[in-house]
Protein backbone atom coordinates (compact mmCIF):
# COMPACT_ATOMS: atom_id res chain seq x y z
CA UNK A 1 0.00 0.00 0.00
CA UNK A 2 1.88 2.98 -1.13
CA UNK A 3 0.24 6.40 -0.18
CA UNK A 4 0.86 8.06 -3.51
CA UNK A 5 -1.77 11.25 -2.87
CA UNK A 6 -4.58 10.09 -5.31
CA UNK A 7 -5.44 6.73 -3.24
CA UNK A 8 -8.22 5.76 -1.67
CA UNK A 9 -5.71 5.24 1.36
CA UNK A 10 -4.51 9.13 1.34
CA UNK A 11 -7.66 10.44 0.77
CA UNK A 12 -9.88 8.79 3.25
CA UNK A 13 -7.70 8.02 6.14
CA UNK A 14 -4.57 8.92 6.03
CA UNK A 15 -5.01 13.25 5.49
CA UNK A 16 -8.15 13.45 7.32
CA UNK A 17 -6.65 11.96 10.21
CA UNK A 18 -3.40 13.84 10.15
CA UNK A 19 -5.29 17.00 9.76
CA UNK A 20 -7.48 16.24 12.20
CA UNK A 21 -4.90 15.55 14.80
CA UNK A 22 -3.04 17.96 14.08
CA UNK A 23 -5.66 20.46 14.68
CA UNK A 24 -6.59 18.80 18.05
CA UNK A 25 -3.29 18.73 19.43
CA UNK A 26 -2.62 22.65 17.83
CA UNK A 27 -4.95 23.61 20.80
CA UNK A 28 -2.97 21.84 23.17
CA UNK A 29 -0.91 24.89 25.61
CA UNK A 30 1.86 24.36 27.72
CA UNK A 31 5.80 24.07 27.44
CA UNK A 32 5.23 21.19 25.81
CA UNK A 33 2.94 21.41 22.88
CA UNK A 34 5.11 22.50 20.49
CA UNK A 35 7.11 19.13 20.43
CA UNK A 36 3.65 17.20 20.71
CA UNK A 37 2.44 18.92 17.62
CA UNK A 38 5.96 18.74 15.84
CA UNK A 39 6.19 14.61 17.04
CA UNK A 40 2.81 14.06 15.73
CA UNK A 41 3.92 15.53 12.14
CA UNK A 42 7.09 13.80 12.29
CA UNK A 43 5.46 10.55 13.11
CA UNK A 44 3.09 11.03 10.07
CA UNK A 45 5.49 11.55 7.81
CA UNK A 46 7.50 8.45 8.77
CA UNK A 47 4.52 6.90 8.45
CA UNK A 48 4.03 8.44 4.77
CA UNK A 49 7.13 7.21 3.68
CA UNK A 50 7.00 3.83 5.33
CA UNK A 51 4.86 2.92 2.74
CA UNK A 52 6.86 2.72 0.31
CA UNK A 53 8.66 -0.22 1.72
CA UNK A 54 11.01 -0.97 4.43
CA UNK A 55 14.12 -0.59 2.56
CA UNK A 56 13.09 2.59 0.69
CA UNK A 57 12.33 3.72 4.35
CA UNK A 58 15.57 2.74 6.04
CA UNK A 59 17.63 4.24 3.21
CA UNK A 60 16.24 7.74 3.95
CA UNK A 61 16.17 7.31 7.53
CA UNK A 62 20.07 6.18 6.82
CA UNK A 63 20.72 9.29 4.63
CA UNK A 64 18.93 11.72 7.66
CA UNK A 65 20.69 10.60 10.11
CA UNK A 66 23.63 11.26 8.61
CA UNK A 67 22.95 14.48 7.42
CA UNK A 68 22.07 15.77 10.99
CA UNK A 69 25.56 13.79 12.49
CA UNK A 70 27.26 16.06 9.40
CA UNK A 71 25.37 19.20 11.03
CA UNK A 72 26.72 18.69 14.63
CA UNK A 73 30.14 18.19 14.05
CA UNK A 74 30.21 20.89 11.18
CA UNK A 75 30.91 23.46 14.31
CA UNK A 76 33.96 21.75 15.01
CA UNK A 77 35.06 21.01 11.80
CA UNK A 78 34.08 23.40 9.18
CA UNK A 79 36.65 22.19 6.96
CA UNK A 80 34.67 18.82 6.13
CA UNK A 81 31.87 20.66 4.57
CA UNK A 82 33.25 20.13 1.25
CA UNK A 83 33.81 16.73 1.94
CA UNK A 84 29.91 16.17 3.76
CA UNK A 85 28.45 17.46 0.12
CA UNK A 86 30.92 15.34 -1.84
CA UNK A 87 29.72 12.30 0.37
CA UNK A 88 25.51 13.16 0.10
CA UNK A 89 25.87 13.65 -4.12
CA UNK A 90 27.91 10.64 -4.32
CA UNK A 91 25.34 8.68 -2.56
CA UNK A 92 23.00 9.69 -5.09
CA UNK A 93 24.73 9.05 -8.05
CA UNK A 94 25.80 6.10 -6.72
CA UNK A 95 21.88 5.10 -6.34
CA UNK A 96 21.59 6.74 -9.91
CA UNK A 97 23.88 5.10 -12.02
CA UNK A 98 25.25 2.08 -9.86
CA UNK A 99 22.61 0.85 -7.69
CA UNK A 100 19.68 -1.21 -9.41
CA UNK A 101 17.66 0.05 -6.60
CA UNK A 102 16.48 3.94 -6.67
CA UNK A 103 14.30 4.92 -3.65
CA UNK A 104 11.61 7.35 -3.92
CA UNK A 105 12.33 10.87 -3.05
CA UNK A 106 15.91 10.31 -2.67
CA UNK A 107 17.15 13.17 -4.93
CA UNK A 108 14.48 15.68 -3.12
CA UNK A 109 16.01 14.46 0.75
CA UNK A 110 19.44 14.83 -0.92
CA UNK A 111 18.87 18.22 -2.06
CA UNK A 112 16.89 19.28 1.26
CA UNK A 113 20.00 18.24 3.10
CA UNK A 114 22.74 20.01 1.29
CA UNK A 115 20.66 23.31 1.44
CA UNK A 116 20.54 22.49 4.98
CA UNK A 117 23.84 22.21 5.65
CA UNK A 118 24.40 25.17 3.30
CA UNK A 119 22.28 27.18 5.74
CA UNK A 120 24.10 26.11 8.77
CA UNK A 121 27.74 26.84 7.89
CA UNK A 122 26.47 30.26 7.10
CA UNK A 123 25.09 30.80 10.38
CA UNK A 124 21.57 30.91 9.11
CA UNK A 125 20.44 28.06 11.47
CA UNK A 126 20.87 28.87 15.41
CA UNK A 127 19.65 25.40 16.93
CA UNK A 128 17.96 23.01 14.91
CA UNK A 129 16.68 20.04 17.30
CA UNK A 130 16.55 16.24 16.02
CA UNK A 131 12.57 16.28 15.19
CA UNK A 132 12.88 19.95 13.84
CA UNK A 133 15.26 18.67 11.56
CA UNK A 134 13.37 15.16 10.82
CA UNK A 135 10.01 17.39 10.39
CA UNK A 136 12.02 19.54 7.94
CA UNK A 137 13.36 16.75 6.19
CA UNK A 138 10.31 14.38 5.53
CA UNK A 139 7.29 16.83 5.92
CA UNK A 140 5.04 14.51 3.68
CA UNK A 141 3.05 17.26 1.52
CA UNK A 142 6.31 17.72 0.07
CA UNK A 143 8.38 14.49 0.26
CA UNK A 144 7.66 13.29 -3.44
CA UNK A 145 7.61 16.58 -5.46
CA UNK A 146 9.07 19.58 -3.18
CA UNK A 147 9.28 22.35 -3.12
CA UNK A 148 13.00 22.40 -2.22
CA UNK A 149 12.60 24.52 0.97
CA UNK A 150 15.36 26.25 2.92
CA UNK A 151 15.35 25.17 6.61
CA UNK A 152 14.84 28.98 8.09
CA UNK A 153 11.57 29.19 5.84
CA UNK A 154 10.30 25.98 6.45
CA UNK A 155 10.47 26.95 10.52
CA UNK A 156 8.86 30.32 9.59
CA UNK A 157 6.09 28.49 8.26
CA UNK A 158 5.87 25.57 11.26
CA UNK A 159 5.73 28.53 13.57
CA UNK A 160 2.72 29.94 11.72
CA UNK A 161 1.29 26.60 11.47
CA UNK A 162 1.02 26.32 15.11
CA UNK A 163 -0.61 29.65 15.36
CA UNK A 164 -3.66 29.23 12.18
CA UNK A 165 -6.41 27.72 13.27
CA UNK A 166 -8.08 25.72 10.57
CA UNK A 167 -11.38 28.22 9.54
CA UNK A 168 -13.65 26.68 7.08
CA UNK A 169 -12.63 29.26 4.58
CA UNK A 170 -9.42 27.80 4.70
CA UNK A 171 -10.34 24.58 4.50
CA UNK A 172 -12.73 25.22 1.85
CA UNK A 173 -9.72 26.63 -0.38
CA UNK A 174 -7.09 23.80 0.55
CA UNK A 175 -9.54 21.60 -0.77
CA UNK A 176 -10.68 22.89 -3.52
CA UNK A 177 -6.97 23.31 -4.76
CA UNK A 178 -6.22 19.29 -3.65
CA UNK A 179 -9.03 18.88 -5.90
CA UNK A 180 -8.10 20.80 -8.85
CA UNK A 181 -4.36 18.90 -8.74
CA UNK A 182 -6.11 15.69 -7.95
CA UNK A 183 -8.13 16.37 -11.46
CA UNK A 184 -5.04 17.41 -13.13
CA UNK A 185 -3.03 13.93 -11.97
CA UNK A 186 -6.10 11.47 -13.00
CA UNK A 187 -8.25 13.31 -15.53
CA UNK A 188 -5.86 14.29 -17.65
CA UNK A 189 -2.14 13.10 -16.93
CA UNK A 190 -3.15 9.51 -16.07
CA UNK A 191 -5.36 9.73 -19.16
CA UNK A 192 -2.49 10.44 -21.34
CA UNK A 193 -0.14 8.21 -20.27
CA UNK A 194 -1.45 4.95 -22.00
CA UNK A 195 -1.28 7.06 -25.51
CA UNK A 196 1.87 8.23 -24.72
CA UNK A 197 3.36 4.45 -23.48
CA UNK A 198 2.39 3.11 -26.32
CA UNK A 199 3.78 5.46 -28.76
CA UNK A 200 6.98 5.44 -27.17
CA UNK A 201 7.36 1.68 -26.94
CA UNK A 202 7.29 1.23 -30.63
CA UNK A 203 8.30 4.78 -32.33
CA UNK A 204 9.62 3.03 -35.38
CA UNK A 205 5.52 2.40 -36.25
CA UNK A 206 4.62 6.13 -35.74
CA UNK A 207 3.35 7.92 -38.60
CA UNK A 208 3.90 11.90 -39.00
CA UNK A 209 0.93 12.74 -37.53
CA UNK A 210 1.02 10.16 -34.86
CA UNK A 211 4.52 10.94 -33.92
CA UNK A 212 3.41 14.36 -33.20
CA UNK A 213 0.75 13.69 -31.27
CA UNK A 214 3.02 11.35 -29.19
CA UNK A 215 5.75 14.28 -28.40
CA UNK A 216 1.99 17.25 -27.91
CA UNK A 217 0.75 14.72 -25.50
CA UNK A 218 3.91 13.84 -23.10
CA UNK A 219 4.26 17.55 -23.26
CA UNK A 220 1.30 18.04 -21.50
CA UNK A 221 1.32 14.47 -19.20
CA UNK A 222 3.70 15.34 -17.97
CA UNK A 223 2.86 18.84 -17.43
CA UNK A 224 -0.62 18.21 -15.72
CA UNK A 225 1.44 15.15 -13.61
CA UNK A 226 4.06 17.16 -11.95
CA UNK A 227 2.00 20.42 -11.52
CA UNK A 228 -0.94 18.05 -9.96
CA UNK A 229 1.46 16.67 -8.12
CA UNK A 230 2.56 19.72 -6.52
CA UNK A 231 -0.91 21.58 -5.95
CA UNK A 232 -1.93 18.51 -4.30
CA UNK A 233 1.11 18.94 -1.92
CA UNK A 234 0.30 22.13 -1.27
CA UNK A 235 -3.26 21.91 -0.42
CA UNK A 236 -2.56 19.09 2.19
CA UNK A 237 0.00 21.60 3.64
CA UNK A 238 -2.53 24.42 3.57
CA UNK A 239 -4.97 21.72 5.62
CA UNK A 240 -2.24 21.78 8.36
CA UNK A 241 -1.29 25.70 8.36
CA UNK A 242 1.98 25.55 6.50
CA UNK A 243 2.14 27.84 2.64
CA UNK A 244 4.86 26.31 0.85
CA UNK A 245 6.33 27.85 -2.03
CA UNK A 246 5.21 27.77 -5.62
CA UNK A 247 6.47 25.36 -8.18
CA UNK A 248 4.52 26.15 -11.08
CA UNK A 249 3.48 29.24 -12.66
CA UNK A 250 2.19 28.17 -16.01
CA UNK A 251 5.28 27.56 -17.42
CA UNK A 252 3.98 26.85 -21.26
CA UNK A 253 3.15 30.65 -20.79
CA UNK A 254 6.38 31.46 -20.97
CA UNK A 255 7.65 33.40 -23.98
CA UNK A 256 11.91 32.70 -23.51
CA UNK A 257 13.11 29.25 -22.37
CA UNK A 258 14.92 31.51 -19.03
CA UNK A 259 11.46 32.38 -18.46
CA UNK A 260 10.29 28.98 -18.63
CA UNK A 261 12.85 28.03 -15.75
CA UNK A 262 11.28 30.59 -13.32
CA UNK A 263 7.99 29.26 -14.01
CA UNK A 264 9.00 25.61 -14.09
CA UNK A 265 10.07 23.42 -11.23
CA UNK A 266 10.48 26.86 -9.43
CA UNK A 267 12.86 25.45 -6.10
CA UNK A 268 14.90 23.45 -8.20
CA UNK A 269 15.63 26.59 -10.43
CA UNK A 270 16.25 28.38 -7.26
CA UNK A 271 18.61 25.54 -5.70
CA UNK A 272 20.32 25.44 -8.54
CA UNK A 273 20.77 29.27 -8.75
CA UNK A 274 21.64 29.58 -5.02
CA UNK A 275 24.47 26.53 -4.59
CA UNK A 276 25.90 25.99 -8.31
CA UNK A 277 26.07 28.85 -10.63
CA UNK A 278 26.17 31.75 -7.96
CA UNK A 279 29.19 30.12 -6.37
CA UNK A 280 30.73 29.05 -10.10
CA UNK A 281 30.52 32.99 -10.27
CA UNK A 282 26.88 33.28 -11.20
CA UNK A 283 27.31 36.39 -14.48
CA UNK A 284 30.05 38.34 -12.53
CA UNK A 285 33.02 37.24 -14.37
CA UNK A 286 32.63 38.08 -18.17
CA UNK A 287 30.37 36.78 -20.65
CA UNK A 288 32.36 33.46 -21.66
CA UNK A 289 32.28 32.47 -17.71
CA UNK A 290 28.60 33.14 -17.52
CA UNK A 291 27.70 30.98 -20.52
CA UNK A 292 30.16 28.61 -19.31
CA UNK A 293 28.03 28.73 -15.69
CA UNK A 294 24.70 28.42 -17.58
CA UNK A 295 25.90 25.26 -19.17
CA UNK A 296 26.86 23.42 -16.24
CA UNK A 297 23.60 24.36 -14.32
CA UNK A 298 21.58 22.70 -17.19
CA UNK A 299 23.83 19.87 -17.86
CA UNK A 300 23.71 18.94 -14.10
CA UNK A 301 19.31 19.54 -13.99
CA UNK A 302 20.03 17.08 -16.52
CA UNK A 303 22.04 14.28 -14.78
CA UNK A 304 19.74 14.81 -11.82
CA UNK A 305 16.50 14.14 -13.61
CA UNK A 306 17.84 10.58 -15.61
CA UNK A 307 21.16 8.32 -15.75
CA UNK A 308 21.08 8.02 -19.69
CA UNK A 309 22.00 10.11 -22.33
CA UNK A 310 19.07 10.98 -23.03
CA UNK A 311 19.07 13.52 -20.03
CA UNK A 312 22.45 14.80 -20.59
CA UNK A 313 21.34 15.80 -24.50
CA UNK A 314 17.56 17.17 -22.76
CA UNK A 315 19.77 19.54 -20.22
CA UNK A 316 22.19 20.73 -23.31
CA UNK A 317 19.18 21.86 -25.60
CA UNK A 318 17.99 23.87 -22.59
CA UNK A 319 21.60 25.03 -21.84
CA UNK A 320 22.18 25.92 -25.06
CA UNK A 321 18.95 27.71 -25.74
CA UNK A 322 19.85 29.88 -22.50
CA UNK A 323 23.01 30.79 -24.07
CA UNK A 324 21.64 31.82 -27.06
CA UNK A 325 19.43 34.05 -25.58
CA UNK A 326 21.97 35.55 -23.75
CA UNK A 327 24.02 36.51 -26.41
CA UNK A 328 21.01 37.63 -28.19
CA UNK A 329 21.88 41.62 -27.70
CA UNK A 330 17.85 42.09 -27.46
CA UNK A 331 14.76 39.56 -27.26
CA UNK A 332 13.37 39.00 -30.76
CA UNK A 333 11.10 41.37 -32.38
CA UNK A 334 7.86 39.50 -32.21
CA UNK A 335 4.49 39.32 -30.20
CA UNK A 336 4.81 37.84 -26.90
CA UNK A 337 1.79 34.94 -28.53
CA UNK A 338 4.21 34.11 -31.19
CA UNK A 339 7.29 33.93 -29.06
CA UNK A 340 5.37 31.99 -26.26
CA UNK A 341 4.42 28.93 -28.99
CA UNK A 342 7.83 28.78 -30.06
CA UNK A 343 9.02 29.01 -26.51
CA UNK A 344 6.64 26.02 -25.55
CA UNK A 345 7.36 24.12 -29.27
CA UNK A 346 11.28 23.92 -28.34
CA UNK A 347 9.99 22.44 -24.50
CA UNK A 348 8.11 19.53 -26.20
CA UNK A 349 10.85 18.95 -28.66
CA UNK A 350 12.89 18.54 -26.10
CA UNK A 351 10.65 16.33 -23.88
CA UNK A 352 10.78 13.83 -26.54
CA UNK A 353 14.47 13.04 -25.47
CA UNK A 354 13.29 13.15 -21.50
CA UNK A 355 10.89 10.43 -22.24
CA UNK A 356 12.75 8.16 -25.25
CA UNK A 357 14.18 5.01 -23.89
CA UNK A 358 17.46 5.80 -26.27
CA UNK A 359 18.68 8.34 -28.10
CA UNK A 360 17.74 6.16 -31.53
CA UNK A 361 14.40 6.26 -30.18
CA UNK A 362 13.86 10.06 -29.59
CA UNK A 363 16.03 10.72 -32.92
CA UNK A 364 13.27 8.35 -34.79
CA UNK A 365 10.56 9.71 -33.21
CA UNK A 366 12.13 13.22 -33.90
CA UNK A 367 12.59 12.30 -37.78
CA UNK A 368 8.66 11.24 -38.02
CA UNK A 369 8.07 15.09 -36.83
CA UNK A 370 9.61 15.80 -39.71
CA UNK A 371 8.81 13.73 -42.29
CA UNK A 372 6.60 14.36 -44.85
CA UNK A 373 3.16 15.35 -43.49
CA UNK A 374 0.75 12.05 -43.23
CA UNK A 375 -2.53 12.90 -42.06
CA UNK A 376 -3.35 9.32 -41.25
CA UNK A 377 -3.71 7.69 -37.56
CA UNK A 378 -3.84 3.70 -37.09
CA UNK A 379 -6.61 2.02 -34.86
CA UNK A 380 -4.13 0.77 -32.62
CA UNK A 381 -2.68 4.73 -31.82
CA UNK A 382 -6.48 5.93 -31.31
CA UNK A 383 -8.23 3.32 -29.15
CA UNK A 384 -5.33 4.56 -26.02
CA UNK A 385 -7.59 7.66 -26.26
CA UNK A 386 -10.65 6.07 -25.76
CA UNK A 387 -12.35 7.12 -22.32
CA UNK A 388 -14.57 4.68 -21.23
CA UNK A 389 -17.28 7.40 -19.32
CA UNK A 390 -17.38 9.28 -22.43
CA UNK A 391 -18.07 6.24 -24.78
CA UNK A 392 -21.79 6.04 -23.73
CA UNK A 393 -22.50 9.71 -24.35
CA UNK A 394 -20.77 9.36 -27.62
CA UNK A 395 -23.20 6.33 -28.39
CA UNK A 396 -26.16 8.60 -27.38
CA UNK A 397 -25.34 11.16 -29.48
CA UNK A 398 -24.93 8.86 -32.39
CA UNK A 399 -21.22 7.85 -32.90
CA UNK A 400 -21.28 4.19 -32.88
CA UNK A 401 -17.89 3.46 -34.27
CA UNK A 402 -15.13 2.87 -31.67
CA UNK A 403 -12.25 4.54 -34.32
CA UNK A 404 -14.15 7.93 -34.10
CA UNK A 405 -15.37 7.95 -30.68
CA UNK A 406 -11.26 7.39 -30.34
CA UNK A 407 -10.51 10.09 -32.27
CA UNK A 408 -13.14 12.81 -30.62
CA UNK A 409 -11.65 11.95 -27.08
CA UNK A 410 -7.95 12.45 -28.79
CA UNK A 411 -8.87 16.34 -29.21
CA UNK A 412 -11.09 16.85 -26.32
CA UNK A 413 -8.58 15.35 -24.18
CA UNK A 414 -5.51 17.32 -26.27
CA UNK A 415 -8.29 20.41 -26.36
CA UNK A 416 -8.67 20.49 -22.75
CA UNK A 417 -5.25 20.68 -21.58
CA UNK A 418 -4.05 23.34 -24.30
CA UNK A 419 -7.54 25.34 -22.66
CA UNK A 420 -5.64 24.60 -19.03
CA UNK A 421 -2.45 25.20 -19.87
CA UNK A 422 -2.37 28.11 -22.00
CA UNK A 423 -5.79 30.32 -21.00
CA UNK A 424 -7.42 29.55 -18.24
CA UNK A 425 -6.09 30.54 -14.74
CA UNK A 426 -3.35 28.28 -13.21
CA UNK A 427 -5.10 26.25 -10.04
CA UNK A 428 -3.85 28.52 -7.24
CA UNK A 429 -5.33 31.85 -8.82
CA UNK A 430 -8.93 29.77 -9.54
CA UNK A 431 -8.17 28.78 -6.16
CA UNK A 432 -7.81 32.73 -4.70
CA UNK A 433 -10.59 33.55 -7.10
CA UNK A 434 -14.01 30.98 -6.30
CA UNK A 435 -12.72 29.95 -2.66
CA UNK A 436 -11.07 32.59 -0.53
CA UNK A 437 -12.56 34.57 1.68
CA UNK A 438 -15.90 37.31 0.83
CA UNK A 439 -15.01 40.61 0.48
CA UNK A 440 -17.39 43.66 -1.29
CA UNK A 441 -15.94 43.23 -4.68
CA UNK A 442 -15.87 39.82 -5.28
CA UNK A 443 -18.28 37.83 -2.93
CA UNK A 444 -17.69 33.73 -2.54
CA UNK A 445 -19.54 31.57 -5.53
CA UNK A 446 -20.09 28.79 -2.68
CA UNK A 447 -22.24 26.76 -4.27
CA UNK A 448 -20.89 26.69 -7.52
CA UNK A 449 -17.57 25.64 -6.01
CA UNK A 450 -19.37 23.16 -3.48
CA UNK A 451 -20.88 21.57 -6.87
CA UNK A 452 -17.63 21.67 -9.17
CA UNK A 453 -15.40 20.13 -6.43
CA UNK A 454 -17.70 17.33 -5.27
CA UNK A 455 -18.44 16.79 -9.03
CA UNK A 456 -14.74 16.75 -9.71
CA UNK A 457 -13.69 14.60 -6.57
CA UNK A 458 -16.17 11.85 -7.30
CA UNK A 459 -15.02 11.54 -11.58
CA UNK A 460 -11.29 11.36 -9.40
CA UNK A 461 -12.44 8.54 -7.33
CA UNK A 462 -13.73 6.61 -9.68
CA UNK A 463 -10.90 7.03 -12.13
CA UNK A 464 -8.58 5.62 -9.25
CA UNK A 465 -7.87 2.15 -10.07
CA UNK A 466 -6.68 3.54 -13.68
CA UNK A 467 -4.29 5.91 -11.79
CA UNK A 468 -0.30 5.90 -13.44
CA UNK A 469 2.52 6.47 -11.45
CA UNK A 470 3.69 9.68 -10.54
CA UNK A 471 6.59 10.59 -13.31
CA UNK A 472 8.89 11.75 -10.69
CA UNK A 473 9.19 8.88 -8.41
CA UNK A 474 12.05 7.89 -10.86
CA UNK A 475 13.55 11.73 -10.72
Amino acid sequence: MQLTFPSYEFVFFFLPVAVAGFELLRRLTGEHAAAVRRGFLVVCSLLFYLSFGLRNFAVLLIQALCGYLFYLLLPRARFLYGGMILILVGTLACFKYVSPFFPVAVSFTTFSLISFLANARRGEIDDCGFTDYLLYVFFFPKLLQGPIMRYPDFREQEARAAKTALTAERFAGALFLFVLGLSKKVLLADRLAPAVNHAYDAPGDLLWMEALLAAISYSFQIYFDFSGYCDMGRAAARMLGFDLPRNFDRPYCAARISEFWRRWHITLTDFFTRYVYIPLGGSRRGKLRTLANTMIVFLLSGLWHGNTVNFLIWGAMHGVASCLERLLPRPLPLPRPVKQVLTWIFVTLAWIFFRAETVADALLVLRRIFDKPWFKLHDRFISPYLMNEFWYPLKVLGVRDVRTGGIICLWLLLGACALFAFLLPDAERLTDRFAGPADSDRPPHTVGVAVLTAFLFLWCVLSFGEVSSFLYFDF
